[in-house]
């Protein structure tokens, strides 16, 4: 029979996963508390949270949430990183981290409702963030208008350059005339 305070835990990790599709799984095993430190201060400002779980909760919540072939990545000493937002962002940190410290190791992800191996990820952390994304097409979406407006102006700025000499001309023939 399960203690209220693990049904309250598997309950808090349900709602967790659920409202942030971002969760990337990883080892701590080695790592200090100061560097574990660090790894969260590095993710606070993506609005994200690094936790350690226990291993049978966290598969529980999983299991009741309809995720139960993401529960196999929850072996041995385990930390997920939770993050509603962009996952280009997070994998980006995690990967950076991993880079620095051998015993920090990205073991899967779970990123926009797909579950990606740690190879995934580092490709993933690859690409350049959404906002960069939408950037480049919202660019490649304008050139058209541009050239169309540019092409549509031409005729308009040889009149008013015709419409100016004419005026010039008579301005020096004016006073000549007088």
């Amino acid at each position: 029979m399960p203690n209220k305070k693990n049904i309250e835990g598997v309950k808090a990790l349900e709602e967790k996963i659920k409202n942030n599709p971002n969760v990337v799984v990883t080892t701590y095993q080695g790592l200090t508390t100061p560097e574990l430190n660090t790894l969260r201060s590095k993710l606070k400002p993506l609005n994200s949270e690094y936790n350690i779980v226990k291993n049978t909760l966290t598969s529980i919540a999983l299991k009741n949430i309809g995720l139960e072939e993401f529960a196999k990545y929850f072996t041995g000493p385990t930390a997920v990183a939770f993050q509603k937002g962009d996952p280009v962002a997070l994998s980006k940190i995690i990967v950076e981290f991993s880079k620095s410290s051998e015993k920090f190791k990205i073991v899967a992800g779970y990123l926009d409702g797909k579950i990606l191996s740690d190879k995934e990820i580092k490709i993933l952390a690859t690409l350049p963030s959404r906002e960069v994304l939408i950037t480049k097409i919202a660019i490649m979406l304008n050139m058209p208008m541009q050239r169309v407006a540019t092409v549509l102006n031409a005729p308009l700025q040889k009149l008013a350059g015709l419409i100016k000499a004419v005026e010039e001309k008579k301005a020096k023939e004016a006073p000549a005339a007088a």
